[in-house]
Formats: C-alpha cells, structure tokens, sequence
C-alpha cells in the first residue's frame, strides 16, 4: 500500500466575532473557559495555513464541537474556511457534535458590553445539510438517524464516522440501532479488504484514571461499547471533546486493543493537531501545535498565551478564595448558602497565596530539591491540572518533583489509608491512593504526541460485499 495520511483537527469551537466579542459581558465568559473565544478565527486560519501547505496530505477529519455554541453566523463563517481549505485540494470529513446545534446546553449569543445578545441557533436537523460536501455526500454507507456516516478514503483504508450525541442530555454514546449499523460496517469493510477506523466526539476511553471520575470525560457506556468495538476488529479510534492530548489502550478479554487517540482543542491549549501517517507495516501519529497566529498576545509567545487563557481560569478561583468570596460562592451554590465558610476559605486562600513547595517540606519534616523549592503550591497545583491536558505528563520517577510529591504522599500514609479502605471497596483505583496521585503528575509511556501503531491489512473475500 502506498504510504497515506491525513490531519485531525479537533473542537475548533469557531466563533463569528461580527456577533460581538468585546467588553464586560465577553470578559466575564471568557476568563471561565480554557478554550479562545474571539481569537477562534485567527488561529484556526494560521493552523489551516499549516495544512494547506502540506501537500503531500490531502485528508482533514474534524471530529466535532465545530463551533461555540450553535450560532448559526458561527457555522456559515466556519464552512467558508473549510471551503477555502477544500479549494486547496484537501478533502474534508466532519463530525458534528452537541456545541454545533441548540440544545440545553446551548445559547447562541454574542457580547455586546455588559449584554448577551440572542443570536440565531442551528437546529440538529440542519447540520447535514449544510455540512454535505464534508463528507456526508461522499458517503457509502449513512446511518440517518445518528448523523453517522463510512467513507472509503483511500484504496484499502475506510473512515467510520460515529456521532455521539445521544439524547443531547444525559447519554453520550451510540444506541443500539447505530452500533448493530456500525459493527456491519467493520465487518463489510474488512471483507472487502479494507482496514477501518473510526472517529467520534466523546473519548471513548477515559484517557487519565482521573477522568473515570468525570462523567463527560467518556462515553456514557464506554466499557460496554469498547469490547464490542474491539471484538469487531476495530483498532484504533480518534476522539475530542476533554480538549487534552491522550493515547489510551484497552485490551478485551478476547485479547483484542483497540487505541482511543484523543486529540486537543485546535484554540485551547495546547492548541493541538495531529497528523497519522499509515504504511504497509504501522500507523505513526505525529502532533503539531499553534505557532503564531495574527492577535495581540500582549507580548507573550503564542504558547505563553494558551497557556495564560489555562491558567487564569483555575487561579481566578485561588484569587477568589482570598480576595473574593462573593464571586468564589457563586461559583459553588451562592453566597448565601455558604457564608458561614468565609472566614475558613479566606484563610485558605491566603495561605495558598505564599506557601511554597519548600514550606510545604517543612511542614511534614521533608527536604524539598532546592530547583523547586520557592515555587508557590497553588503555581504547581495548577500546572498539574494543565499537564493532564496538555500530555506527556513530565513529573517521572527521578525527577526532583516527582520525589516531592512521593514524599508528602508517604508522610500522609496514616491518613491515606483510612481514605483508600473506604474509597477502595467502592472502586479498586482508590486502593493505592499513592499511586493514583503519582499517575497524574508522571506519563513513563510519553505517547501523548508521538506514537507508532501496527497495521493491519485485510485480504478481499470473495466478490466486494460493500
């Protein structure tokens, strides 16, 4: 097989700043979300820029959140920039998901100063049609109902697109009508001498233990549906949605892995996309990121600014604890409700302003490494939320913080273990509370990024069932 390749480009979340995009209003719902907001165009053109220039591939498949929240100026504006990369010879397969039509979750609005002004919604129903000629028309096979669809990219690979939208409220996974039509299309696909591997929105994996805890972190009935998918000789699924860099493994009773490879926001950091590459013998996935893109960064590099829009969204809440009561309450059930907390979150707070991780060791009677001892615990805690999107987690065994961490843990022992005898008969992943917490900071596999994954090819049965 000659060698092929495409690009994923994931939750680009577009937003049509001609709806409004300036002054309070705008400031307030954009200091909460980790992903840009009126920056949307402008990345999205300096990535798009990217891909066009690689002319060697000519295959994007976005696997949903296409724009903010439903607007329909959003999607018109978005399917002009599709079509202006599709004039440059790439072929385009998209995915639409629960942020691309009106639903509880849902209110398209622009920002004008202090107001959020209603702006026309996309109904679901419309979403095939206007996104027909990026990949619904090129379709071989179409589950209707779902907005599913096959398409046969190259000869010999197949793309199964599958929605995942559920009932738009609480269930986010395939119904059994669309999983009997996708496990027909495995196995037409390699009957016919196709390899196929599919996208959908929700990982279908959790791709950190953390993210077991998360209902939106993963399918609704994603252990059900991995076996099923696996079994059927699926491999390898690439997903969105949790806007974090992960490649997760799960392996069925029969023996049979398949890979959920989730791929981060195109405008949230990282601002992530992937490029797999697939040969006669593997499938090597490579990772890209934002560069540069035409805004006012206020003087900060293009990476320094993703990761400034991360930060502020959870120091904004520290902040809060010691400056704001008030706003950190609304967050969390209203001032009223919690008022007799004020002075125990103040203090917390306060403390989280100046304790550092060298006072920490002095606290529990640990030496910390001298190249991280002045660092601030509330600096280090949120870089440890932002690594476990960003990927590739760096805090390995032999690293100064990795040892840190370790420490505290063991002088925490006594008090860990009550916790794990209770948390641990509820669920085993809570037995080693310990190693739990080191899983989070450290990722020994480092494959987040870049990895390499067998390929199989399949031999035609017999006259073409497809």
């Amino acid at each position: 097989m000659k060698n092929f390749s495409l690009y994923i480009v994931t939750d680009p979340h577009y937003f049509e700043n001609k709806l409004g995009a300036s002054g309070p209003a705008y400031e307030r719902r954009s200091r909460t979300d980790q992903k840009c907001i009126a920056e949307t165009g402008a990345i999205i053109d300096a990535g798009f820029h990217k891909i066009a220039a690689d002319k060697e591939t000519n295959v994007v498949v976005l696997p949903g959140d296409l724009v903010y929240r439903a607007e329909k100026a959003s999607h018109l504006g978005f399917i002009e920039k599709l079509r202006a990369l599709q004039n440059q010879g790439k072929k385009i397969y998209v995915l639409t998901a629960r942020h691309d039509y009106c639903n509880d979750g849902n209110t398209p609005c622009g920002f004008v100063g202090e107001e959020e002004i209603p702006a026309e919604g996309t109904r679901r129903d419309e979403l095939r049609g206007l996104y027909y000629d990026f990949g619904f028309k090129q379709a071989i096979s179409e589950h209707l109902p779902t907005l599913s669809y096959v398409v046969q990219l190259t000869d010999g690979i197949r793309l199964l697109v599958l929605n995942c939208d559920g009932d738009s409220k609480d269930f986010k996974g395939f119904y059994d009508d669309q999983m009997a039509w996708a496990l027909e299309q495995i196995r037409l696909a390699h009957e016919s001498g196709n390899y196929i591997f599919a996208t959908t929105h929700y990982p279908l994996l959790p791709g950190s233990p953390v993210m077991r805890l998360i209902g939106d972190a993963k399918l609704t009935d994603w252990e059900k549906r991995a076996n099923e998918l696996a079994d059927a000789g699926l491999d390898l699924i690439f997903t969105g949605h949790m806007h974090m860099q992960s490649l997760t493994q799960y392996t069925t009773q029969n023996g049979n892995t398949i890979t959920d490879v989730c791929t981060g926001s195109f405008v949230g950091c990282p601002c992530a996309y992937r490029k797999v590459t697939f040969s006669d013998t593997d499938i090597h996935i490579e990772s890209f990121t934002i560069e540069d893109f035409d805004w006012d960064k206020q003087g900060k590099t293009a990476a320094e600014y993703f990761t400034w829009r991360f930060d502020r969204m959870i120091t904004d809440i520290i902040d809060a604890m010691a400056y704001d009561f008030a706003f950190f309450t609304r967050l969390f059930g209203g001032p009223e409700k919690n008022k007799k907390l004020k002075i125990p979150v103040t203090l917390v707070g306060k403390i989280l302003q100046k304790l550092t991780l060298g006072g920490v060791g002095r606290l529990f009677w640990f030496r910390v490494d001298p190249s991280i001892k002045d660092r601030l615990l509330k600096d280090t805690a949120v870089e440890f939320v932002r690594n476990i999107f960003v990927g590739n987690e760096p805090y390995v065994p032999g690293t100064p913080m990795y040892a840190a961490v370790d420490t505290l843990l063991r002088r925490l022992h006594p008090v860990l273990r009550i916790a794990e005898k209770k948390l641990g008969a509820k669920d085993p992943m809570f037995a080693d509370l310990r190693g739990f917490v080191l899983s989070l900071i450290g990722d020994e596999n480092q494959l987040d990024y870049e990895a390499t994954l067998p390929f199989k090819s399949y031999q035609k049965q017999g006259g073409d069932p497809a």
